[in-house]
This record gives structure tokens, sequence and C-alpha cells, in this order.
């Protein structure tokens, strides 16, 4: 692994590790770099702020679960890793701050739904307004509920919460689109 690589490791697992510790918005960055006995300077090479730090180390792990299952259950196996690391989770999406994980989270879901609804579209033509409102709606529904989830400690296990948003999502997502083809 190249050093640049090796450096945001090393910074991740620092953050991590202050997490079980200290609340995400108690951890600042200078907190960080002490423990990783890191310069500021090399925080910031890597990451724009804390906030990037966190986007960093979700897209990693998302990466691996998008590499392992290319099928449509990446949003069931998203909430499913979420639950198995809830504590850095459940603090990354209670955080207010500017460009939080969920609005990074928003955005990864927007275009999953985006390509579910032109999957269902096939050849037939709905216009791009209509397929962004359709799929803001969903994607504000499924990241609302995750970021609920999250608020209440995700003390209920995903399989017992019934979350098996993309089956769901899916579903409502044909039964809109075939709606609006019939009107």
């Amino acid at each position: 692994m190249a050093k640049p690589e090796l450096t945001k490791l090393l910074i991740a697992q620092t953050l991590k590790q202050l997490m079980t510790h200290n609340p995400l918005d108690k951890i600042s960055v200078r907190d960080i770099v002490e423990a990783c006995g890191i310069n500021r300077k090399t925080f910031y090479y890597h990451f724009h702020d804390k906030q990037a730090l966190i986007c960093w180390i979700f897209d990693s792990e998302f990466a691996s679960l998008t590499d392992s299952n290319p099928d449509n259950t990446v949003i069931d196996d998203l909430v499913e890793h979420l639950y198995e690391n809830k504590d850095f989770y459940i603090a990354a999406l209670t955080s207010d701050v500017q460009n939080n994980l969920r609005e990074h989270l928003f955005k990864i879901a927007y275009d999953i739904i985006m390509m579910k609804i032109a999957s269902i579209i096939g050849a037939r033509e709905m216009a791009f307004g209509d397929m962004h409102m359709i799929a803001n709606y969903f994607t504000n529904a499924a990241i609302g509920c995750i970021t609920q989830w999250a608020k209440e400690g995700m003390k209920t296990p995903p399989d017992e919460y019934d979350f098996l948003f993309y089956p769901m999502t899916e579903e409502c997502l044909e039964f809109v689109i075939e709606k609006y083809f019939k009107k």
C-alpha cells in the first residue's frame, strides 16, 4: 500500500479510536493529529476537514461492499454495515455539522435510485425533472429512516426493523413509474 493510503488509514483509525472515548463533535483536528503523531499540514493534505475524513472512511468501507456485492441489495448491505459499526456511524449520522455524512449518503443513495428509475423506465421516456423529483422523494425517505434509526441508537437490528429498503423502494418505484406512464 502506498504511503498516502497508509497515512489516511492511520488518521482514520485514530479518529475511530478517539470516538470510543469522546463524542465526534467534541473531537478536533488537533486532537486527531496529536493522537496520530502527525502535523496539521499532513492531515489537511489528505482531508479538507474532519467530515471529509468521515466520508472517506465510509467510502472506503462502501467500496468494499459494492465490490463484493454487485446485485440489487447494496442499500440493505449498507444498512447492515452501518449496524455492524454502529458506534462510529451513530456519531457520524447524528452530527449536525456542515458537509456531514447524511449529505454524503444522500448523494450516493440518490445515484443508486436514479439508476434504478432508469432501469425501470427502460426504453420509455420520462422528463428529467420528473425522474429527479421521484428520486429525491425516495432518497429522502431512505436516508430519513436511516438517520432516525441512528438517532434512536440503532437499537433494533436491521432484520428486525424490516430494513429491506431496496426491495420496498424498488416495488414503490415500479408502482409510481407505471402510474406516471398510465396518465
